[in-house]
């Protein structure tokens, strides 16, 4: 071979699949076979004269320099891969065997294109990494963010949304970043899976075993994603759903768990949870804190009298009415029957916790309906201070429900307030 590896069109290395490149010492293109157009996307004439570093893909120039350095100390080397960049921007991946040609003091080349081996070795990669966040991300937020890095790093990511469908109708974004981070996705009340605002945004239904649960927005930094690229953006919307689903799925079992059946409530479970934290907490800085339990009158004589579905509906109301007596940072708990209990942090002063206490014994005092009856039950409050009535949270609940008895047996003792326990009402 000459000093030149293509000195008319009928050289043998023009023949080859495989592009051959003679480099110099100083990593400068010398000359480029005819299959370096295939591969790269320029003439032989246009890659000619121009340092070879330039069209490698910037991840890769480090051990690209590396490897030059290997064969330029007379090392041959079989299946060196690194990435190029075409002329239209796109990549390729390039598996070389290369050494020096001492007489010369220059590198020849041979460049092998694998970009479909790699891509498919990226894709399976991906496909486990996706499948693996779907399981292992602590919360949506970050699979998203997972998500948004794997795609973004295989087939280009310029946005990306995430809108989950809520109760009732409702929609929430629930990650957008990178174009999608300001401005609206779709216009109001038109549905994302076929109004968007842009043609370029790609929308995908996010699905669960029960359903559809929201969409995947994917906006491509270049062009249309070609079909191999949506069979893993289907995958991966598969991947979300399912993790949606199964969020959705906890998140239900945690309330069952958590709450009253019955009111929504916090039930005596998570109440010591939050007493615990709320105790650890104003020991900590020394605030005051006030424990009210709060048992229903007359409840036993509804149950009797109007049956089980009026005295449930009795139980909703009352914890209707408590919630709206308390503040946001307070705690509003049903411990089982008629029986509650609220936990009120922070109070300005001891005085506090009875202004509660009187709003609650107002708001309770109301007629009520339930079952077809206007009802007047009323209800016995007891009130125990931290720290006043105990720094332990077993003298703070006995000390309230010490006095909540206390005051049920004065109202027994006391004349009705004119209000009669239950009375029906009239039949239209």
């Amino acid at each position: 071979m000459s000093s030149t590896i293509s000195t008319h069109s009928a050289n043998i290395a023009d023949l080859l699949l495989d592009v051959v490149f003679l480099v110099d010492a100083q990593g400068i293109l010398v000359d480029v076979s005819a299959g370096c157009e295939q591969l790269l996307g320029y003439r032989p004439e246009e890659l000619a004269g121009r340092r070879m570093l330039h069209f490698v893909v910037e991840e890769d120039r480090a051990r690209t320099l590396e490897e030059a350095a290997r064969v330029a100390s007379g090392s041959e080397r079989i299946g060196f891969e690194n990435r190029y960049r075409r002329k239209d921007g796109s990549m390729v991946d390039i598996m070389w065997s290369a050494r020096r040609i001492d007489s010369d003091g220059m590198r020849i080349g041979v460049a092998r294109d694998i970009t479909v081996r790699k891509q498919a070795e990226r894709r399976q990669s991906a496909l486990y990494a996706i499948s693996e966040a779907a399981h292992q991300a602590p919360d949506l937020s970050a699979l998203c963010e997972r998500i948004h890095e794997i795609l973004d790093g295989l087939v280009g990511v310029a946005g990306m949304a995430v809108i989950t469908d809520e109760p009732a109708g409702h929609r929430r974004t629930a990650y957008r970043a990178g174009a999608a981070a300001s401005g609206d996705l779709y216009r109001a009340g038109e549905d994302w899976r076929g109004l968007l605002l842009a043609q370029e945004w790609l929308s995908i239904e996010l699905r669960g075993q029960a359903g559809p649960v929201g969409g995947l927005l994917l906006r491509a930094k270049r062009g249309p994603y070609p079909a191999p690229d949506r069979e893993l953006l289907e995958f991966t919307a598969a991947q979300i759903g399912m993790a949606l689903e199964r969020k959705r799925l906890h998140e239900e079992l945690l309330r069952h768990a958590c709450h009253d059946e019955l009111t929504g409530l916090p039930n005596r479970y998570l109440f010591f949870d939050r007493i615990n934290t709320a105790l650890a907490r104003v020991q900590r800085t020394g605030a005051r804190m006030g424990v009210l339990y709060v048992d229903v009158d007359g409840f036993k004589q509804v149950n009797d009298q109007y049956g089980h579905d009026a005295g449930d509906a009795l139980l909703r109301e009352v914890a209707l009415r408590l919630v709206g007596c308390a503040r946001h940072s307070d705690t509003v708990a049903r411990l089982g029957g008629d029986e509650f209990v609220l936990i009120l942090e922070d109070l300005m002063a001891a005085d506090d916790a009875d202004r509660v206490a009187g709003e609650i014994g107002a708001a309770l005092g109301r007629p009520m309906r339930a079952g077809g009856a206007e009802l007047c039950v009323g209800a016995s409050i007891g009130i125990a201070l931290f720290p006043d009535h105990g720094q332990r949270i077993e003298e703070l609940l006995k000390h309230a429900d010490v006095a909540m008895y206390r005051q049920k047996r004065k109202r027994k003792q006391t004349a009705a307030d004119g209000c009669a326990p239950a009375q029906a009402l009239p039949t239209p």
